[in-house]
């Protein structure tokens, strides 16, 4: 069976925004990537879950209430693990660390409906890549996938807009050469002109995956499997007369693992 790719540092999609991470001798570890806020921990504090590390509180994201509850982000961290601040990381359910929210996703909805792939969206645009980059979650009443589409064209200051979609009552098939692969498509329109010159950029949005997850996981482990395989479909070129979608490319499948004990 094919080797897949585990979403817990985040499969970075070719040409989009590249996660970093820096491990320091003095047991320091800084990084950016995608996170999730939420109140929890012993202390009922707003913290920042990621798949980088244990929750953590980051004062500047925590008093931010421009940022809600189940927003996700993408965010700049550093974290001293011998500070005085985490010496009972371990009782309080979290780490403290310094780091500011860079930029608040936009929010989404997976539909579970059959998708209609003959049908063109107004304004609906191409992509020349894209993928699911992320799944965060603080419990089993929050989670996000996080999806990257980066667009054919894009001009500055140009907005695009995207749904995510997925027949929960598909039947898994084998996709390159992974077994029980579910399929999602992933559609973008332009809901705002933008200007020259063109850019080279990826847009993200966080999509509500409660019940994607709650569906598949159950399904996959009544099939005896630890894991949820699937991989994106999108558009990437419209047929001759562009009336409809000519070409849907398929991307390499991924997983996430069905946690025995939910967060």
């Amino acid at each position: 069976m094919k080797k897949l790719k585990f979403l817990g540092l985040v499969a970075a999609v070719a040409g989009m925004f590249l996660l970093t991470s820096c491990l320091k001798g003095n047991n320091e570890r800084s990084n950016t990537g995608f996170g999730l806020v939420d109140t929890g921990g012993n202390t009922m504090r707003r913290l920042v879950y990621s798949n980088y590390e244990a929750p953590m509180y980051i004062a500047s994201v925590a008093n931010d209430y421009t940022i809600g509850d189940g927003d996700c982000i993408i965010f700049n961290y550093k974290l001293d693990f011998d500070a005085a601040d985490n010496a009972n990381a371990t009782t309080n359910g979290f780490y403290v660390a310094t780091g500011s929210a860079l930029q608040v996703l936009p929010k989404g909805n997976l539909s579970t409906g059959t998708p209609d792939t003959a049908y063109m969206y107004s304004n609906e645009i191409l992509l020349s890549d894209a993928g699911v980059t992320d799944f965060l979650q603080s419990n089993q009443y929050r989670q996000r996938l996080i999806v990257g589409g980066a667009p054919s064209s894009y001009l500055t200051e140009q907005k695009n807009s995207y749904t995510l979609s997925c027949d929960l009552s598909q039947t898994p098939q084998t996709i390159q050469g992974v077994e029980r692969v579910y399929t999602l498509f992933l559609r973008a329109t332009k809901t705002s002109d933008g200007k020259a010159p063109a850019i080279k950029s990826a847009d993200y949005t966080a999509f509500d995956a409660v019940q994607f997850y709650s569906t598949l996981s159950e399904r996959e482990k009544n099939a005896g499997k630890d894991r949820i395989s699937f991989c994106v479909k999108y558009a990437s070129a419209f047929n001759s007369d562009t009336t409809k979608i000519g070409t849907w490319t398929t991307t390499t499948p991924v997983y996430i693992p069905i946690y025995s004990t939910e967060k």
